[in-house]
């Protein structure tokens, strides 16, 4: 005789969370308007007509931040042989009475989701792949005979696998296209932490299951992390090398109320699962520079020129590079070790670091105080026959450029990556459209904004509280990419698309201005 299940039964409030899951990640690409549609269906449980199923919503909605994490650990898996499982174990304890209203509020409930995943799609765009995991959901629902068949295949699979996928196993066999990650989004487990400074973590990362990495060295990854039931992004560069494809790293610097840089300090571990996006960027070296190179860096934004330096030395070690790193205090130098390291091995490399504050005892000998136009000179003479890769934070950065330019350098060999949440916009550009009206739709959230040509669609979305994902506020990382639907915008940078994100019609909602009516799918 069938257990007897109850709204607190595991299963019960594990099914909602895993048929989302299945909808809405199925392809690796959920959006903002899925989850805010599934937390809706989790709050206003009136559409139910099963009283076991809104009880049991109730609890799902109670545990959903646990749930997410078990997800992201790999401790909840949404599998279709899974979901099978969990509805047999569900439909299968109910009275004959009671299984038509659970049946139809499964459905329902798909349905809505897939609702949801076709207007995050785009009106030009359908989620065929949601499409096809709401037909199989919706048989799976109604026929014991498909879940009964669902899960012999699995477990047929599961008697046949062959041993799993190791790193080894791509150093052995022919190359394919399949060994390769592809660009978007990506499943990653962390193999290794590593304490660089007091405040600066190295996170090493695999593909999970084991596949190689392909980049720039100095592009970027936006991770996402589960916080307070809510899926965060923000961009970190990538700070290993390419020459190195089996694992990749991102080193993060602890920043006071930095919310995603203190749960990874504080939550992520060897062993432990998320999901990254990527890469992007166009800050790279290579292919079209031969150098010779001054790698300029303040603080963390060593990462970039530290993934082109790694990339030198082992692709080129004749590559002529200085570098010059500047930091608050000796403590705070990240990667001293190994760059030293590459200086003693590489007889064309040469690093030296600056800091701005050195104690009484701290040994410290080297150069002192912070950038300057005497000090580029004195330490890099013949800096005005180098190409200058610079970053760090955007003060530092822009006294920099200054100064190279004060000096006569020809800036067209210099290039800069923006390091940093601050928002880089023509403001004068935008100054000028501030006495046009302009209306933006949100299509997908049904909000219409009187508002002017200076304003930018980002902080339109924000100030209303929609949920649009973004990072860097600088055109540069992509996470802010939406569908226009309808009219033009004007856009500060266009870094982060690429010519078929323009061919879509998508733009980046934290550089773009509206020109008259908008409609934009979010």
């Amino acid at each position: 005789m069938p257990v007897r299940l109850t709204e607190k039964s595991r299963v019960v409030v594990e099914l909602p969370m895993m048929m989302f899951l299945r909808l809405a990640d199925g392809d690796g690409k959920m959006t903002a308007r899925e989850m805010e549609r599934f937390d809706e269906l989790l709050t206003s449980r009136s559409w139910c007509h099963s009283s076991l199923l809104q009880r049991s919503l109730a609890n799902t909605e109670a545990e959903k931040a646990e749930l997410w994490k078990q997800y992201t650990a790999g401790e909840l898996r949404a599998g279709i042989d899974q979901v099978a499982a969990s509805l047999d174990t569900i439909l299968g304890s109910l009275a004959p009475e009671e299984r038509p209203d659970v049946e139809h509020d499964l459905v329902q409930f798909s349905r809505e989701i897939l609702k949801a995943a076709r207007a995050g799609a785009g009106l030009f765009h359908g989620d065929s792949e949601a499409k096809a995991t709401f037909d199989t959901l919706l048989d799976l629902i109604k026929r014991p005979s498909a879940r009964a068949a669902v899960q012999v295949k699995a477990k047929s699979a599961v008697e046949t696998k062959p041993a799993a996928l190791n790193l080894c196993s791509l150093l052995v066999g022919d190359l394919s296209a399949e060994m390769f990650c592809r660009p978007g989004k990506l499943p990653v487990r962390c193999v290794q932490v590593i304490d660089e400074t007091h405040d600066v973590k190295t996170f090493r990362l695999v593909a999970d299951p084991p596949k190689l990495f392909r980049y720039y060295p100095g592009q970027f990854v936006t991770l996402e992390v589960p916080i307070d039931s809510n899926i965060v992004r923000r961009s970190y560069t990538i700070s290993a090398t390419p020459s190195r494809p089996h694992a990749i790293s991102v080193t993060v610097k602890r920043v006071d109320q930095g919310q995603i840089s203190n749960w990874l300090h504080d939550n992520l571990r060897a062993g432990s699962t998320l999901f990254l996006d990527g890469p992007h960027g166009t800050f790279t070296c290579i292919p079209d520079d031969a150098g010779p190179y001054l790698f300029i860096s303040g603080g963390s934004g060593i990462t970039p020129v530290m993934a082109m330096s790694r990339w030198l030395c082992d692709t080129t070690p004749e590559a002529d590079i200085q570098f010059l790193h500047f930091a608050r205090s000796p403590d705070d130098l990240i990667f001293a070790h190994e760059l030293q390291l590459m200086e003693r091995n590489l007889p064309g490399f040469h690093c030296q670091f600056v800091c701005s504050q050195v104690g009484e005892g701290s040994g410290w000998t080297g150069p002192t105080g912070r950038i300057s136009p005497e000090l580029l000179t004195k330490l890099v003479p013949d800096l005005k026959s180098r190409s200058v890769y610079l970053c760090g934070p955007l003060p530092f950065m822009d006294a920099a450029r200054g100064m190279l330019e004060q000096l006569g350098f020809d800036m067209t060999r210099f290039h800069q990556e923006v390091f940093g949440g601050v928002p880089r916009r023509d403001s004068s550009a935008a100054e000028a459209q501030a006495s046009k009206l302009a209306k933006i739709i949100f299509s997908a959230s049904k909000i219409e904004i009187d508002c002017k040509g200076s304003d930018y669609i980002l902080d339109l979305a924000l100030d209303r509280g929609l949920p649009v994902a973004y990072s860097c506020r600088a055109g540069q990382c992509g996470t802010c990419k939406v569908t226009l639907l309808e009219g033009s915008v004007e856009q500060d940078c266009t870094n982060a698309l690429t010519p078929d994100d323009e061919k879509e019609g998508h733009i980046l909602a934290c550089q773009a201005r509206p020109i008259g009516r908008v409609v934009v799918d979010l």
